[in-house]
């Protein structure tokens, strides 16, 4: 019985590339903008819901409905922007994969 004796192959322990390291995704980059557009969103409707209750009910305690109908489009549109910088941001991750 002959036992061929072959030297082990050595195994070289190279450490790994950190040049395409990208770290994991985390529910905060997306999460917070999602919630900070919904928090605007809900401020438009809330502020929509006064100025037609002031025109309804020919209220003025909450202010000029004119004034009332700016900030409900100014928070409405601080709430598309942000809610689009959160697509844009999403598409740019998409593309990097």
């Amino acid at each position: 019985m002959s036992l061929s004796t072959r030297p082990e192959e050595s195994r070289v322990e190279r450490p790994p590339d950190y040049g395409d390291y990208r770290p994991p995704r985390t529910t905060a980059e997306g999460g917070a903008t999602m919630l900070l557009s919904g928090v605007f969103l809900a401020g438009a409707i809330v502020t929509l819901g006064l100025a037609v209750y002031t025109k309804l009910a020919d209220v003025r305690t909450f202010g000029q409905i004119q004034n009332l109908l700016v900030f409900a489009v100014a928070l409405l549109l601080i709430a598309i922007y942000l809610l689009l910088w959160e697509v844009a941001l999403r598409m740019i991750a998409r593309s990097d994969d």
